[in-house]
This record gives C-alpha cells, structure tokens and sequence, in this order.
C-alpha cells in the first residue's frame, strides 16, 4: 500500500519549466533543450531549488540548509564544488547558456531569460 501511494505522490509532482530547462520533480529528471542532463540527487534537488525562485541571490549557507539533512556536516565550499559540477552538465547540454549565476561576495541565482 506504501509503493502504491509513494507512486502517485510523484505522478502529481509538478514539473518546472525555464528557459528550455524541464524538471520533473517525481522522477527526479532533468532535461535541458531535450537533452536529458545526468544529475546525482544533490544536483538534482540545488537546481530545482535555485529554479523554484529565478532571480533570487541564496547565500551557500541557505543551499546547505535546504539541500542536506541537519545531521550531516559540509563544508560551505561543498555547494562551490556541486555548483562547478552543475555548469559543467548544463553546458555539455546547452553551451551557450548561462543558467546559473554567481553573485559575487554573496551567492548563487537562477536566472534564465524567459520563464514558462
């Protein structure tokens, strides 16, 4: 009864769209321009809470907060490497974008030309 219900709890997971980026949230799967981006679930959950609020500077401690579980201990230069990481993915998708942002001195953006 569990599988049952864990499985349509993903199925009405909503998909984002920007800027030709595609996250399905249920199947944890990224496509960029159609080409499906291989992200480990870190990766996976720092995009998808970067997109949630394009535009939005997120210090790497606020990443950390949402992306590990309280009991774990990172490094802030953790989310450094997972970022590098990301771009690296994105652009072996889709060289010409430019999807996620450094802000110098404070963070990362999301930002993308058009939203859907």
């Amino acid at each position: 009864m569990a599988r049952v219900k864990a499985v349509l709890r993903r199925a009405g997971a909503p998909s984002v769209q920007a800027a030709g980026l595609v996250l399905d949230e249920g199947r944890s799967i990224a496509t960029l321009h159609g080409r499906d981006l291989d992200l480990t679930a870190v990766e996976f959950k720092l995009l998808s809470f970067l997109t949630a609020n394009p535009g939005r500077i997120y210090s790497r401690t606020q990443l950390m907060d949402r992306i590990y579980p309280a009991q774990r201990t990172v490094g802030d230069r953790t989310i450094d490497s997972h970022i590098k990481k990301l771009r690296k993915k994105i652009a072996l998708a889709a060289p010409d974008e430019d999807l996620i942002h450094s802000v110098y001195g404070v963070g990362y953006k999301f930002e993308a030309e058009t939203m859907i």
